[in-house]
């Protein structure tokens, strides 16, 4: 019995030390995006703690949150959400919690899948937990919580929270550029142009050759009604790089500032690149010029030369789906779904619903859509296109 016991307390501690060994290899194939290798280690090791500690061990909570992140990556959206909510209910079994800045860290991913799904009251409670139980202080990871929180405020239009967020990450980093843009943002909503357009300004001072920047803020003050002000930064940004600019930011400048011949002029030797945001301006181009059809070239090229980029299906497929090439479409974006996580997955997913419809599929688009629903509930166009499809 005693040889037993022993044997025992040997597993144990080898099956501890061997969780410690494969949590940066988890990191490794996270970084690397091979999420179904990382999924993998993931469940082959929960088998082997439920069996030997049972499932409310810390251990064992660790590695449902290394397989919800997995889940998220591979675009498995459900699966992350319930793996994550899996993982809160163990950690509230767990008598002492040795590693806070782990459950910390696990917490913040829950989050980000509410956040993900629009659920943004528990988002809310999944950062504020998170925050309150990290560890030392003004981590990293605090501080990149308080963003997310900060998110989730502007998505539940409680700007002056988000704002006063912001601001006390300002007080203690004063050079964070994303502080400025964001709280800016967050201004730009409450009406407080002034302000707003003078954070602006700050972020631009830190960071004075970030032209996504300025394309970030002329966006948003279009979207506040202010596109000819949103204008003038992007004019001060070509003036101030004079000649120093490339021919491939020109050519994005003039994109926004809606000179499309321009525009056209300055991306086109560039078609055969390997720069995807150079190939979606310059398709983009030619969709503002009407010509869909060397659009959809402009896309079908990166494609064809370069490694699979969701963005640029997501544009092409809808391309496609503006010149009636409808069944073209859908296989189009169905590729772009299956590279898993990405910028524009829900659009991928709204616009294969999209093009099942128009491909005369409505039985199917009204369940496709249903389904989309129910993962994204605050999509204000998605019901639109739900009660259009209830009537078909």
């Amino acid at each position: 019995a005693t040889a037993k016991q022993s044997s025992r307390v040997d597993e144990l501690a080898y099956q501890k030390g061997l969780a410690h060994a494969l949590s940066p290899l988890f990191v490794y194939y996270w970084q690397t995006g091979n999420y179904t290798k990382g999924a993998t280690i993931c469940l082959e090791y929960l088998d082997v703690i439920e069996k030997l500690l049972g499932r409310y061990d810390e251990t064992y909570a660790e590695f449902q949150a290394y397989l919800g992140r997995a889940y998220i990556g591979m675009g498995r959206y459900e699966d992350a959400k319930n793996t994550l909510l899996s993982m809160y209910d163990t950690y509230q079994h767990v008598t002492k919690i040795e590693y806070p800045h782990r459950y910390a860290s696990s917490l913040a991913s829950l989050g980000d899948v509410f956040l993900m799904f629009g659920d943004y009251v528990q988002a809310e409670e999944a950062f504020l937990h998170s925050i309150s139980c990290a560890e030392g202080g003004l981590s990293d990871l605090v501080y990149d919580t308080n963003y997310y929180l900060a998110a989730t405020y502007m998505k539940q239009n409680k700007y002056n929270e988000a704002e006063n967020l912001y601001t006390a990450i300002i007080d203690l980093k004063a050079k964070e550029t994303q502080a400025y843009y964001l709280r800016a943002c967050s201004r730009l909503k409450q009406g407080n142009y002034e302000a707003a357009v003078n954070d602006f300004g700050k972020a631009f001072a830190l960071a004075p050759n970030d032209l996504n920047l300025v394309i970030s803020a002329y966006k948003e003050m279009q979207a506040a009604g202010y596109d000819e002000e949103g204008k003038t930064f992007v004019r001060d940004f070509m003036d101030k790089k004079g000649k120093s600019i490339k021919d491939q930011e020109r050519g994005i400048l003039y994109f926004y500032l809606e000179d499309y011949e321009n525009a056209r002029m300055c991306l086109e030797p560039f078609m055969n690149g390997n720069n995807a945001e150079v190939s979606l301006i310059l398709g983009q181009t030619y969709e503002k010029m009407g010509d869909m059809n060397y659009a959809s070239i402009v896309y079908q090229t990166y494609i064809e030369q370069n490694e699979p980029n969701a963005e640029i299906y997501n544009s092409l497929g809808s391309c496609l789906l503006k010149q009636g090439k409808y069944a073209e479409a859908l296989d189009v974006f169905n590729k772009g779904i299956e590279l898993g996580e990405s910028d524009c997955y829900r659009d991928l997913q709204f616009n294969l619903i999209v093009a099942t419809e128009y491909n005369g599929d409505f039985g199917k688009a009204k369940v496709m859509m249903e389904e989309y629903m129910n993962t994204y509930p605050d999509d204000t166009a998605a019901k639109r296109e739900y009660q259009f499809l209830q009537t078909r």
